[in-house]
Order: structure tokens, then C-alpha cells, then sequence
């Protein structure tokens, strides 16, 4: 990614009055700059404008009406650089960029059909960290498209698609064998939003298969473990650690927040709890299982898709402890990553099975599953639309 750097820096006291040309602004997490009227606005704490847009701006013979509207506290120099991702880093502060600047439809420009750089080249922040901005400081964790040059080369993966994995936001439940090869996957597409939760700390025998960790990490939260990871490994990723258990009492407050959520539990019960939550929120649902050499992944999408409780009503708990090995918890979690990116590029997946994988003789295969008409978790409850009607 090209060099990027802060050059411009005003706050705006009042409604209507120009801005004050600061060399340094103070960034309170929550709230925004120190000072400016927006500092509590939720929507709107920090504008951001390109060097190159604002110069643009002031070439204009005909004035556009965001040219009065939009206020920029931080000018950003990108020379020829990648634009403002998910997070940014200016100085001190970590932004967490909401979107672009929306064009007035009565605006003189907009009427006319002319040219605006404004509406590529202007956004909307909030702060996530507290810290300072200086002129000169360097921006770093734009979402770097380049990064993605490759992928972007895949039949049906496009910039379109990367723009919806860029958007969009996952919840992975479970950091353990299969939630460490789902979180790399996710991570390497350049999702935007990964929220990891586990309540488990990092044990020894964790070590054959969950290799975002290391013997450093003994006795440590594997959320926050695996959360540090992703953010070394791409610090523009908005990452959200919840450190617990998933239960009754914090499920659907957290999974409401997420367009999609990927089960990587070992438990039947916390399989079901979580498939009941996503059901009931209307959250498509990913899940995947295994056992020594074997696993399967299933992909709840839509009302006319069986649940898991649909094929597991009774939700017997194995009499013993499940096995894992190391290559077989990979396969089965990059699977469930693979579904979890075709949902989110719109890619269609098929319902209505369970795709069993046999390690020994190295094979995939569907198993056909029926809804359950008179299951008592997905009867006349799913809303969530299939991947195919988005």
C-alpha cells in the first residue's frame, strides 16, 4: 500500500461559522475531536476528505451543495494510495470509518449530471481509540485493494465481491480447532468486521490443531489470543473480542449485530443454543463438526433450509470426547469459511444437505436432510432470506 499522511486538520465550532485550521486535534474514543460540534453525533464524529478531492473542490466554477455542507476535520494525502477500509490509523487515534457521503439529490451538480469527486472521496468516522492527530502523521490500514488482486481474479469474485466482504461483518463462535482455520480464511478474504468469542483459555493439548496459538499462550483467553492475531494480520479488520461463554442470557443481543454467524463449537447443546439464536434473529448460520478423521459442515440460509435441530431433535450429547486431529479440523473449517464467503458475494449455495467429509478416503459428500414441518425452533420463525434473493 502506498504512503498516506494527514495534511489538513480544522475543527467546527459552530453551525455555519468556517472551520479552525488546527496542527494537532485531540481524538476521544466514543466521541470524536475534542472541541468540534459533531463530537456527539454517533453518525457523523469525524469527516474525511482526500487531498486531491479538496483541491478538486476549489477548481470548481460551479459549487455543488455538499461543497458548503461537508466540513472535513482530517484531509487525508493519499498519493495514489488505497482509500480508508473498515479502520484506519491516523497518528495517536484508531477511526472506524461508517461510510461514504451520501449526494443531495438538489444539488446543482447532482441535477445537472456533472462530475462530483466528493461522493468517492468523502467520509464519515467514528473514534474507536483515544489518541492524537498531528499534521504529517502517517495513515496506515486503508483497505488495501492490491491485497486482493489475485483473489479478485476467481470466476464470480470480483470487486463487486470484495466490496460485499469489505462491508460485511461475521461472528465466529468457538476459537478452538475449526474457529482458527475459519478466522485465517476470513481474515485472508479481507472481511471487514470479525467478531470472535470464546470463552476457553488456550491448554496444551490445544496445540495439534489450533495454530493461531503457541505454548506462550497457556492459560489465555483464546478470544483475545485469536483477536490479536487477526489484528496483526490485518490491522484494518474491525475486531470485536467477547472473552465468554455463549449463552441464552448474551446470545441474540451479539449475534443482532452480524450478518452472518459461524458455528465452530464442539458441543451438541452449544450448537443448538446457537441455531436456536440465529434462528430466532433471523441470522443465517453456518455450522461445522468433527470427529478424528471426520467432519461435516451444514449451512442454514433460509426458511425452506432444515435447522440443526430439524436433524438433530433429540441433541444427544457422544458418550466420550471427541478426537481432533490437526488436518482434519483445517479441511472442515475452511469449508465453512468457504460457504460463509459465497453467502457473502452472493454466490448461490446449496440447502438442504449436510456435506459429510471422509478423511481416510479423502471424499465429499452430500447428504440430502428434510425440513422438520413441525420442528419446534425453525416452524413459522425463519425470516432470513436465501443467498440466491439477496
Amino acid at each position: 500500500m502506498k504512503e498516506q499522511e494527514v495534511s489538513g486538520l480544522r475543527i467546527f465550532e459552530e453551525r455555519g461559522k468556517p472551520g479552525i485550521e488546527k496542527d494537532a486535534v485531540k481524538v476521544l474514543k466514543g466521541r470524536g475531536i475534542e472541541g468540534d460540534r459533531h463530537c456527539f453525533d454517533k453518525d457523523r464524529q469525524i469527516s474525511i476528505m482526500t487531498r486531491d478531492a479538496y483541491e478538486w473542490m476549489q477548481a470548481q466554477e460551479v459549487e455543488g451543495l455538499c461543497f458548503g455542507r461537508f466540513k472535513a476535520n482530517i484531509v487525508i494525502d493519499t498519493k495514489g494510495g488505497s482509500i480508508p477500509g473498515p479502520r484506519l490509523k491516523a497518528g495517536g487515534a484508531v477511526l472506524a470509518v461508517e461510510g461514504k457521503k451520501r449526494c443531495f439529490k438538489e444539488c446543482a451538480r447532482c441535477r445537472e449530471h456533472m462530475d462530483c469527486m466528493l461522493k468517492d472521496s468523502c467520509w464519515y468516522a467514528s473514534a474507536v481509540s483515544d489518541g492524537e492527530i498531528h499534521i504529517g502523521d502517517k495513515v496506515q490500514c486503508g483497505y488495501n485493494w492490491n491485497r486482493y488482486e489475485r483473489q479478485m481474479m476467481v470466476p464470480s469474485i470480483g470487486r463487486k465481491e470484495q466490496e460485499a466482504f469489505c462491508n460485511s461483518s461475521v461472528l465466529v463462535i468457538g476459537a478452538g480447532g475449526l474457529g482458527c482455520p475459519v478466522l485465517t480464511a476470513l481474515s485472508e478474504a479481507g472481511v471487514g468486521r470479525i467478531g470472535i468469542m470464546d470463552g476457553d483459555v488456550v491448554e496444551e493439548t490445544n496445540l495439534n490443531r489450533q495454530f493461531l496459538y503457541s505454548p506462550l499462550d497457556l492459560g489465555k483467553n483464546k478470544a483475545e489470543c485469536a483477536g490479536r492475531w487477526v489484528s496483526a494480520f490485518r490491522p484494518d479488520c474491525q475486531t470485536d473480542i467477547y472473552p465468554e461463554w455463549f449463552t441464552e442470557e448474551n446470545g441474540s443481543s451479539i449475534i443482532n449485530n452480524y450478518d452472518l454467524v459461524i458455528a465452530a463449537v464442539d458441543r451438541i447443546s452449544t450448537r443448538l443454543l446457537i441455531n436456536r439464536t440465529a434462528v430466532s434473529s433471523g441470522k443465517p448460520l453456518i455450522d461445522g463438526a468433527v470427529d478424528g478423521f471426520y467432519g461435516t459442515v451444514t449451512a442454514i440460509l433460509g426458511n425452506e433450509c432444515p435447522c440443526l435441530a430439524c436433524i438433530n431433535p433429540e441433541g444427544k450429547e457422544p458418550s466420550r470426547t471427541s478426537s481432533s486431529l490437526g488436518t482434519t479440523t483445517m479441511v472442515v473449517g475452511a469449508l465453512e469459511a468457504q460457504f460463509a464467503l459465497q453467502y457473502l458475494a452472493g454466490i448461490p449455495i446449496k440447502g438442504g444437505t449436510v456435506l459429510s467429509y471422509d478423511g481416510v478416503y479423502g471424499t465429499l459428500e452430500e447428504l440430502p436432510v428434510k425440513k422438520n414441518p413441525e420442528c419446534m425452533v425453525c416452524r413459522n420463525v425463519y425470516n432470513c432470506q436465501k443467498n440466491n434473493e439477496k
